[in-house]
């Protein structure tokens, strides 16, 4: 997570293997029970291997061709120190309690956040807040500051793409097909944030267990200076992620984080 504020990379096919079976996906996602979606994130900060993590509600409802997720934040927390956990909580906060309602196509791509006058009005409102609440100077009155700047700068598309940065994994093979044969599938794409420059990847994606509609895929990607693995859970049924855990290196540096899809206790 770069505080909650990321553009998903469009990955490039490169080649197919030769004869490989192709796995349908489907995106039917459920409507009748609502799901817990939890981020957790280790990283470097000053020196010290800290956490951060974030919990949302999700719930799918059918709108014609399509869906629309409802989706709030309710929970973020981090044991990094000075800064580092003061600016991810400040980033975050104004999100908490904040229903969104993305509008997902019939082939699970936002289109359109359908209350996005609301959402940004909620969260101006506590972005303002922040700056009067919290001392000029201050790691959550810096952070407050420079996320107000950037969100009030943003055009409609660009607000979308920021407040969905976090949710677009979960579609991340929807309505596709998945290859499954000997060597995988070729990649390219570019990774490296938030533990350095971002750089061109490439690599394979290939599945690596199938039973029944769950599907595991594993992706290897490399770059100069940066090594990505990243594990997959698939639903091809729902066509949802309900489970990813990525490693990124970067020099000495690595970066772990799971994310895990699954119905609410709550």
């Amino acid at each position: 997570m770069r505080y909650a504020l990321r553009f998903l990379p469009v990955l490039a096919v490169l080649a197919s293997p030769a004869l490989a079976e192709t796995v349908a996906v489907a995106f039917a996602p459920p409507t009748d029970r609502v799901l817990a979606y939890h981020i957790e994130q280790h990283r470097p900060v000053a020196g010290k291997l800290s956490r951060f993590t974030a919990d949302r509600e999700l719930r799918f409802e059918r709108a014609g061709d399509g869906y629309i997720l409802h989706v709030t934040l309710r929970r973020v927390d981090s044991d990094a120190p000075g800064d580092g956990g003061e600016a991810y909580r400040a980033a975050l906060t104004p999100l908490i309690g904040v229903e969104h309602r993305f509008h997902l196509d019939a082939k699970g791509k936002i289109v359109a956040l359908d209350n996005s006058e609301a959402v940004s009005e909620a969260v101006i409102k506590e972005l303002r807040q922040m700056l009067a609440r919290f001392p000029a100077g201050s790691p959550r009155n810096r952070t407050a500051g420079n996320v107000l700047r950037l969100f009030e700068g943003l055009p409609p598309e660009g607000r979308l793409a920021m407040l969905a940065g976090e949710i677009q994994p979960l579609f991340l093979f929807a309505a596709s097909g998945v290859e499954d044969g000997a060597g995988g599938r070729g990649l390219r794409t570019m990774a490296g944030s938030p533990l350095g420059r971002p750089v061109p990847v490439e690599g394979t994606l290939a599945v690596a267990a199938r039973e029944g509609d769950r599907l595991t895929l594993d992706e290897t990607l490399h770059g100069e200076g940066v090594d990505v693995t990243v594990r997959y859970g698939l639903s091809a049924r729902s066509g949802l992620v309900e489970r990813q855990e990525r490693r990124l290196t970067v020099g000495p540096d690595t970066l772990t984080e799971t994310r895990s899809l699954k119905p609410s206790q709550g």
